[in-house]
């Protein structure tokens, strides 16, 4: 029986966040074909930052990819994105990128320099609310096709000729909007915490989980379940200011530039230079993702009102997701009378929350071999 490493992947739009025991990695959710580059001296850098693999799948050679910013710097017109309105899982059935991406992601955070290793993964993974329970075929088919061994060598001379065959017999999926609860719910050892406790002797917690092109909300009971009324997703996220924010920078300064580097750029510079000319980000992006918390409210409650929810009674709102950084002022008071709580790590929310689903999950396999298999001797016939 080989040990399992316990890993929670999640698949956002914009990056990719892998969350482990002892380590998180994100990396940017872009992908295109690889080849033989020239270079004239040595590169230097972060090591995700140069994911040039070949890819097999059993025997089978997928081909050779750029993944992450890799990718993004050393494309030849090919660079993919995860579009938005398309499920996460849907090109498993008409190709390999989402694959590529993962296995690289799992292989890259255990290689080692000169050796050839192989890593079982307990894998906790999901999609937005609406694609959970619409599109269960689409799980389906991606779990089946992880059954398969992957092997990923690494290409370029800094991870001097590293090889990893990722195996992932256990795949568990939960919408995202559970995940970022149970995330801000549960202790690393599984346990409730405190805060948690104390927030549902008032009423239920309601969990708004915001992404890039949609947002995702559940409610949990008293007895720590979720309930399956309050599921659903509003398509609303940060794509909605940054595409408003890329218009204007294009428009105001003809600065051209990728929803993947506004992101960054907004999160990383109050300010930047283009050409001369200094662009005011901290300012530029107050209105519009303002807008967007705006268009959130509505969505939400008309949801709520739809359904006949009652929700002014609720004990807690909790926000996660990495768009709730830029709006954390405006998302105060979300629900008029319940406590916003706001995620403390909101990037690696969902991915948390997904390692702790297999953590969950080992636990209960465990506790299932206990009974099966027990260590008591008896006298046998």
């Amino acid at each position: 029986m080989h040990e399992k490493i316990i890993a929670g992947w999640d698949p956002g739009r914009l990056n990719n966040k892998l969350y482990l025991e002892d380590r998180k990695i994100i990396n940017m959710n872009a992908i295109c074909s690889g080849y033989e580059r020239r270079t004239l001296e040595e590169e230097t850098g972060d090591l995700i930052n140069f994911l040039d693999v070949d890819i097999y799948r059993n025997e089978e050679f997928l081909g050779r990819y750029f993944v992450g910013s890799m990718a993004y710097r050393f494309n030849r017109g090919d660079l993919r994105w995860s579009t938005n309105g398309i499920p996460k899982f849907q090109d498993v059935e008409t190709g390999n990128d989402e694959i590529v991406k993962l296995v690289t992601h799992l292989a890259y955070a255990n290689y080692k320099p000169k050796e050839q290793i192989v890593a079982y993964y307990r894998l906790g993974t999901g999609v937005p609310t609406e694609e959970y329970f619409e599109q269960p075929q689409l799980l389906n088919s991606f779990t089946q096709v992880l059954k398969h061994e992957y092997k990923v060598v690494f290409k370029h001379p800094l991870f001097r000729d590293a090889v990893v065959k990722v195996k992932i017999p256990d795949v568990h999926f939960k919408p995202e909007g559970t995940a970022s609860v149970v995330s801000m719910c549960y202790t690393d050892d599984l346990k409730p915490n405190n805060d948690v406790k104390r927030h549902l002797e008032k009423g239920c917690i309601i969990g708004l989980n915001i992404g890039s092109s949609t947002s995702d909300v559940a409610f949990m009971n008293s007895k720590m379940q979720f309930e399956s009324y309050g599921f659903f997703g509003l398509p609303v996220g940060s794509s909605n200011p940054l595409n408003e924010i890329r218009s204007k920078l294009y428009k105001e300064y003809g600065y051209d530039v990728t929803k993947v580097k506004l992101d960054y750029l907004i999160r990383n510079y109050p300010k930047v230079k283009y050409k001369g000319k200094t662009i005011n980000l901290e300012e530029i992006q107050k209105q519009p993702f303002a807008n967007m918390v705006s268009l959130l409210k509505t969505k939400f409650f008309d949801k709520v009102e739809m359904k006949g929810m009652d929700i002014g009674e609720a004990g807690a709102l909790f926000i996660s997701g990495g768009t709730s950084i830029m709006t954390e002022r405006e998302l105060h008071n979300f629900i008029p009378g319940v406590p916003t709580i706001m995620s403390s790590d909101p990037l690696f929310e969902d991915a948390r929350g997904y390692f702790l689903e297999a953590k969950f999950n080992a636990v209960k396999e465990k506790e299932t071999q206990k009974q099966i298999f027990s260590n008591e001797e008896i006298e046998v016939e």
